[in-house]
């Protein structure tokens, strides 16, 4: 059911998510750069919970899809953007200055794109692409792994984790969104559902290894599904082939 109200539950939290956003950037211009990071995770959660509460009620609107991702491009782009460039990528000059930029540009791009696809299509359960809250998170995982470690190693490797996260933002190698709150369902939804509880768990003892873990499990995830389709395909063409 589309609703035209501007002041709802989930604009509500969409407003946070964009709060969250602003607030991780003036915190990692001045230094904070564990707490713009945590702000940067913050955010994506209020991001998750928008939709959700949206589609559970039935109040879901243009309006609400609209400042969803205007939201978005300042928590899951300029935030991390700015935050990678404060953190290290100032010491590169100009190419750090570029690639601080990857996160911001595809995830507009992301963003622009997944606005087309639900305006043309309607929503699904799965994402054409990396999502921009998950890109965000996996970059700001990276700085809060460096900051409780100090694994100088993790700076360097932004050069490659960076555009790798970005371009698969504007693939369309499908991953997967949040699980359905619904115990009754059965199969890979129960299974989420678990894993999801286990890592929120794990999130209150170790956080700062949990959360890169999880992110790259995720991100992984959606390459291994997309190279076992390329290869299932693959294997149909020749069997087509031989006949």
């Amino acid at each position: 059911m589309k609703n035209d109200k501007y002041i709802t539950v989930p604009n509500l939290f969409t407003t946070i998510n964009l709060f969250c956003g602003y607030l991780a950037v003036v915190l990692a211009i001045s230094g904070h750069f564990i707490n713009a990071a945590w702000l940067i995770f913050v955010a994506s959660i209020f991001d998750a919970l928008d939709g959700k509460i949206a589609r559970a009620s039935g109040i879901s609107s243009q309006f609400g899809l609209q400042i969803d991702s205007l939201s978005d491009l300042i928590a899951s782009g300029m935030a991390p953007s700015i935050l990678l460039y404060q953190v290290h990528l100032y010491n590169l000059g100009i190419t750090g200055i570029f690639i601080a930029f990857l996160p911001l540009l595809f995830a507009a791009f992301r963003l622009a794109r997944y606005n087309v696809l639900v305006a043309k299509s309607g929503r699904s359960n799965k994402y054409d692409g990396l999502p921009a809250p998950m890109g965000a998170v996996t970059i700001a995982s990276v700085v809060i792994l460096y900051m409780a470690t100090n694994w100088h190693f993790l700076l360097r490797m932004l050069i490659i984790i960076v555009p790798v996260v970005s371009l698969l933002m504007a693939s369309t190698i499908k991953y997967e969104g949040v699980p359905r709150f619904s115990l009754r369902e059965k199969g890979a939804n129960r299974y989420k559902l678990l894993a999801m509880f286990v890592t929120i768990i794990l999130m209150f003892i170790i956080p700062e290894y949990v959360l890169p873990l999880f992110m790259l499990i995720y991100l992984l995830s959606g390459l291994v599904l997309y190279a076992r389709e390329q290869l299932f395909n693959h294997i149909k063409e020749k069997a087509i082939d031989t006949n």
